[in-house]
């Protein structure tokens, strides 16, 4: 989904951070409780590995059963491409990419449970991952395909006979023509965060979390709201007198205002992505000002509102298919890592259901 525009000043540190991607309570048995970690999450990580090495190793002592990220389920992958999802060109081009480079291979069905057993008695069998990375993909299993091309590369590569880089090369060129393809973002929260996770705490995969059934309404919503602050400013810039004029000054003091308070915070800090500073900016920011400003009169309040209503349609799916998937698996301690525009709306909603604990990232040791 298409990140809303956003105004001058103190957001232009935090656009990069949250770029807006897109949970009614399942009840849980009595005795079962499960406790949940958001890690709100910028979706740009430019920082060194040493950066993020304090992140990494404050979530494994946590010792979570399972990790979720912001991917899709592969039936919900499978429904968002023939809906079209905005992101659907995207992945149709990398699964061509991947068809091309072994046809033959590509039309075969896949066992993906037989690799997994071959890779949980040896990890080293590289051909077997480089299948399972591209059998993964092509079955709409993305999050796991990109944490296999991470194991692939940042872990195994350098064990690689000549034979394996051989096989590599056939399957995806090289590792900076996986990089140009879109599937090693070195960037991402995964590649710094998720994945060195998974990986130090011996878990097979990572989790799928996310939820695009409401894309198109939500495009939709925020193309109105970004016309309609469009519209706002160009009133308020004919007609100082405007009620319009009056909402545009109210934004812009509270941007002056929140500029002086982000004054020596470090915005690319996962303590501040998950601090009630962040969440209040986050709003404004991507929100076009958001609830704050809806008893101003000139402001766009009914299309922002509907913005939010779409977004937190979207959190309640999320939610949905955490409680879900926690619960089939007997998992009791999850982390969850979202971009950190969601996390305020899922900590709203994961606390309301119960046997829910909620821990906030400050608060691991």
């Amino acid at each position: 989904m298409k990140t809303a525009a956003s105004p001058p000043g103190f957001v232009a540190k935090l656009i990069f951070l949250t770029a807006l991607f897109f949970c009614a309570s399942n009840s849980l048995h009595a005795q079962e409780k499960i406790e949940i970690v958001i890690v709100g999450s910028a979706h740009g990580n430019s920082g060194t590995d040493e950066f993020y090495r304090p992140v990494i190793d404050k979530l494994k002592n946590y010792k979570p059963d399972m990790v979720f990220g912001e991917y899709l389920s592969e039936s919900d992958m499978q429904k968002a491409l023939e809906a079209n999802h905005s992101s659907s060109a995207n992945i149709l081009k990398k699964m061509d990419y991947l068809k091309s480079r072994n046809p033959k291979a590509a039309g075969k069905k896949a066992n993906l449970n037989k690799a997994y057993e071959a890779l949980d008695k040896f990890a080293y069998h590289h051909k077997t991952r480089m299948n399972l990375a591209r059998d993964l993909y092509l079955n709409y299993d993305r999050g796991n395909a990109e944490y296999q091309f991470w194991v692939l590369e940042k872990q195994m590569q350098d064990k690689f006979g000549k034979s394996e880089q051989a096989y590599f090369e056939k399957l995806f060129g090289s590792a900076d023509s996986l990089r140009k393809a879109g599937f090693i973002r070195k960037s991402s929260e995964y590649h710094r965060i998720f994945f060195p996770l998974v990986y130090e705490l011996g878990h097979a995969k990572i989790y799928p979390a996310d939820c695009q059934v409401y894309d198109a309404d939500w495009n939709k919503a925020m193309q109105k709201a970004l016309a309609g602050n469009k519209a706002m400013k160009a009133t308020a810039k004919a007609d100082s007198t405007s009620e319009e004029a009056a909402a545009v000054k109210a934004l812009n003091l509270y941007s002056a205002e929140a500029g002086e308070r982000m004054k020596g915070i470090d915005y690319t800090s996962y303590a501040f992505l998950n601090s009630a500073l962040y969440a209040e900016l986050d709003e404004y920011v991507n929100f076009l000002g958001g609830p704050r400003f809806f008893n101003e009169p000139g402001y766009i309040t009914v299309e922002v509102k509907q913005m939010l209503y779409w977004w937190e349609k979207r959190n309640q799916g999320i939610c949905e298919n955490i409680i879900r998937q926690a619960k089939e698996r007997g998992a009791t301690k999850v982390i969850v890592g979202v971009g950190s525009s969601h996390r305020k709306g899922m900590e709203e909603i994961f606390t309301k259901m119960p046997n829910v604990k909620l821990v906030n990232y400050n608060d691991l040791p």
